[in-house]
């Protein structure tokens, strides 16, 4: 029976540092992938041009480019699609006025169809200041259609991430707002019919560092406050986004 146990113990030693490997292993894999990505998308511009930011569905490389080698601004919205070990231009549209500056991918509505989401500068017939916006686009059959251009979504926010934090169909949407005070907060919209609602928001923290997914109706964020790095659980309660409290 000891020799049993002795043993016992040895396999799931074993298995727990091969688990440590593989994961490792998997985590050095992706950040390969996503360097020889960018590497292989850089080669491909024109002479001049900046890659902004980009973001890849299987063999199609979705990315904004800077025409003129600036590295604040997109101007140019371009299509990439992989042939084998290369990236080929296959679509592109010129963004010169819009200044965008990140590109996500979601499934914003739960079709199975992904949407394209566009983080950018720019005013509004209604609002003549400069502010991040976004827009959001299908792409299909080489055809980038308008599915929201709203002026407005969020407060005056500095960064926004796609999620799936709820059991409803579709991605929602999760930004960093400012807030009262020099502080920020958290706000999450969801798609409804022909735009975007608020299902819930946070109270106010000092300089938002990050935010991840946790789980089901759960997010981490992290932020610094007198110096010192803090982070909080997150969960939507009835339109609110509450702190979970400590075990």
């Amino acid at each position: 029976m000891q020799r049993r146990a002795i043993s016992s113990k040895i396999k799931s030693k074993y298995i727990f540092f091969l688990l440590i490997i593989i994961v490792l292993f998997f985590g050095l894999y992706l950040s390969r992938l996503h360097k020889n990505s960018k590497e292989a998308l850089s080669s491909a511009l024109n002479e001049n041009e900046l890659l902004i930011d980009y973001t890849i569905d299987e063999s199609l490389a979705y990315t904004l480019i800077n025409t003129n080698g600036i590295d604040e601004y997109g101007d140019l919205f371009v299509v990439f699609e992989r042939n084998e070990d290369t990236w080929q231009r296959s679509y592109e549209n010129d963004f010169k006025n819009l200044m965008p500056w990140k590109v996500e991918l979601a499934d914003i509505d739960g079709d199975n169809i992904t949407e394209i989401l566009i983080a950018l500068r720019k005013t509004t017939p209604y609002d003549k200041e400069i502010k991040n916006r976004m827009f959001v686009f299908n792409y299909q059959d080489d055809i980038l259609s308008r599915k929201w251009t709203g002026s407005r979504i969020a407060g005056i926010w500095r960064e926004f991430y796609p999620m799936e934090l709820l059991s409803t169909p579709g991605q929602e949407l999760v930004f960093i707002e400012q807030a009262e005070d020099d502080k920020e907060k958290i706000s999450i919209y969801s798609w409804f019919d022909f735009g975007f609602f608020m299902i819930a928001d946070s109270e106010a923290y000092p300089m938002i560092q990050n935010v991840t997914m946790k789980g089901e109706n759960s997010l981490e964020i992290t932020y610094y406050e007198e110096e010192e790095e803090k982070s909080q659980i997150l969960s939507i309660v009835e339109g609110k986004l509450l702190a979970k409290e400590d075990d």
